[in-house]
């Protein structure tokens, strides 16, 4: 069966609902929303791992070998797109923020429904935090007990309490 995706399903959604929000009579822009959730190699690399997922009936790249082999067969004026310039793979599995590589959960099982996994993990950070990259496009800075829970693969997605959402 071919696939008919083009761009990730989480990057599809967050176009949708950015054409969705009114702005001052200003036409979406898509390449400059597609910046936006790619403003640097943390999100990056969250980013095409969930492709990669989306690629290989949503099983994460099995190693660093070959997520790199993905990538360097990947479209280059997608990646471009993205801010990667496709003959410099290697500089995106480095970050920005300490100068260090960055340690990725590879394996990671996802889903065509979505998936808060963390995959992309700061290796030094700054001042005891460091940063995490998930598959729902967010980037959180933690500490050093919850990196190790995220790290470890003991990550629980947030419970929403309904009585919460019931006195929104």
């Amino acid at each position: 069966m071919k696939k008919i995706c083009r761009l990730p399903l989480a990057i599809v959604s967050c176009l949708l609902i950015l054409s969705l929000i009114p702005g001052c009579g200003r036409k979406l822009d898509v390449n400059e929303a597609i910046a936006k959730v790619n403003k640097n190699n943390i999100q990056r690399l969250a980013n095409l791992y969930f492709t990669y997922q989306m690629k290989h009936d949503w099983q994460g790249p099995a190693d660093e070998a070959g997520f790199k082999n993905f990538l360097r067969s990947y479209n280059p004026q997608k990646l471009t797109r993205i801010g990667i310039d496709p003959n410099a793979i290697d500089e995106l599995f480095v970050n920005e923020r300490d100068g260090e590589p960055f340690k990725i959960r590879y394996s990671v099982v996802g889903s065509a429904m979505g998936s808060s996994e963390p995959v992309i993990f700061e290796s030094v950070g700054i001042d005891g935090n460091r940063m995490v990259g998930f598959l729902d496009m967010t980037q959180r800075e933690v500490d050093e007990a919850e990196y190790e829970n995220l790290w470890s693969g003991k990550f629980q997605p947030p419970q929403t309490n309904r009585d919460d959402i019931r006195q929104r």
